[in-house]
Formats: C-alpha cells, sequence, structure tokens
C-alpha cells in the first residue's frame, strides 16, 4: 500500500506556497509508493483519516475548532505533519495548533540573506547536509518548542533561533522548518535536501 499523503498548499498576499507545494511534487518523484492528494482548502483537514503524511504550506492563520481536532488527533495516532514557514503564523488562541507544531511566529527579520547551521549532523533530516546561507525571511518564534530536537538554527536578536526542528505529538511525528518565504530559499539545494529528506523521515 503506498503511504498517502496530503498536501495542503495556498498562496496568500505575501507567499506563493502553492510554488512551494508543486515542487515537493516534483521533487518526491524519486520516492517510491507515495501517493500525493493536493488541496488548497484548510477544510480537507477534515478527511485527514485517510492519509498518513500531512504537508502544510500555507499560512494557517486560524483553525475551526474541527480542523484543529482533526489535526491534532490525526498526529496522536502515530501519523506525521511537515509544516513549512508560515505554517507557525497561527492565532493565539488556536493553542492546540500551537501545542501541535510547537511555537508560533512573532516576527522576522527584514528579507536578507544569512547563515543557517546544522546543530544535529546525524539526525536523518539534516544527514549530509552542509551548513548554508539562504535568502529569505528569518522568523523568530515565541518559545522553545517544548520536547523537540532542534536540528538546525541561525542567530537573530542575539539569540540562536531555531530554523528546523523536529517533535513527537502522541505517538506521531511532527517537523517544521521556518525557512520558504519565496523560490530563492526552495531552490537552494539545501533545503530540497531537508525537504526531501524530511518527508523519508516522516513516512518511515
Amino acid at each position: 500500500m503506498p503511504t498517502k499523503v496530503l498536501l495542503l498548499s495556498q498562496d496568500d498576499q505575501y507567499h506563493k506556497l502553492e510554488t512551494l507545494g508543486s515542487l515537493i511534487i516534483d521533487w518526491t518523484k524519486e520516492l517510491s509508493d507515495i501517493e500525493i492528494q493536493v488541496s488548497h482548502e484548510k477544510d480537507a483537514l477534515l478527511g485527514l483519516k485517510d492519509f498518513d503524511l500531512c504537508l502544510l504550506c500555507l499560512t494557517v492563520n486560524q483553525l475551526s475548532d474541527e480542523e484543529g481536532k482533526a489535526l491534532a488527533d490525526f498526529v496522536k495516532s502515530g501519523k506525521s505533519v511537515f509544516a513549512f514557514h508560515s505554517a507557525s503564523v497561527i492565532n493565539e488562541a488556536n493553542t492546540g495548533y500551537i501545542d501541535l507544531i510547537g511555537a508560533r511566529f512573532t516576527h522576522h527579520s527584514p528579507y536578507q540573506e544569512f547563515p543557517v547551521t546544522i546543530v544535529d549532523k546525524d539526525h536523518p533530516v539534516t544527514k549530509g547536509v552542509a551548513d548554508f546561507r539562504v535568502s529569505d525571511e528569518l522568523y523568530v518564534l515565541d518559545r522553545e518548542p517544548k520536547g523537540a530536537d532542534i536540528l538546525a538554527t541561525t542567530v537573530w536578536e542575539d539569540k540562536n533561533q531555531p530554523m528546523v526542528y523536529a517533535k513527537k505529538y502522541g505517538d506521531g511525528k511532527v517537523l517544521y522548518n521556518a525557512l520558504g518565504h519565496d523560490e530563492k530559499a526552495f531552490y537552494n539545494p539545501a533545503y530540497r535536501q531537508l525537504t526531501v529528506q524530511g518527508i523519508k523521515w516522516l513516512i518511515g
């Protein structure tokens, strides 16, 4: 049976995340036994029981109680979520989602080039990925993600800021990559490698 993936991608006024979704489909053609279904509507989360992995390529902003519960129950049951960039942009009232993802976006640096340091070189998501530079928005989160394995960081405002981390949630797994504002990040070879290896790790 193929691994069934829901790719939820949605453009907004700042991000072309449907482009990222299309690139992910292209990048994962090399993976066998994976079946990706694309949706551009958040209410697709209500049908998650049919999937093994959910890719969140969108600015979430807020979720209904039903959508948030469906996503949380999905991961608690042993499934996985991979959240990209502005998937951490969420109304502070959505506490269940914030607990699931691990943190909430607060602000970002000016768009610029900055270094990313791989701090866990042995994790399956980062193995073989060298430290790199990327042109992007540097996202700052409101908290250290509790119980997370921090895989990559950068420095901003005199603090190490997590750029990529992995965590358990119930019986499932969550992976978050704060990078990915636009095509300059998408086409960075390290970004592609982190994405593909992240999906491989999540589907086991």
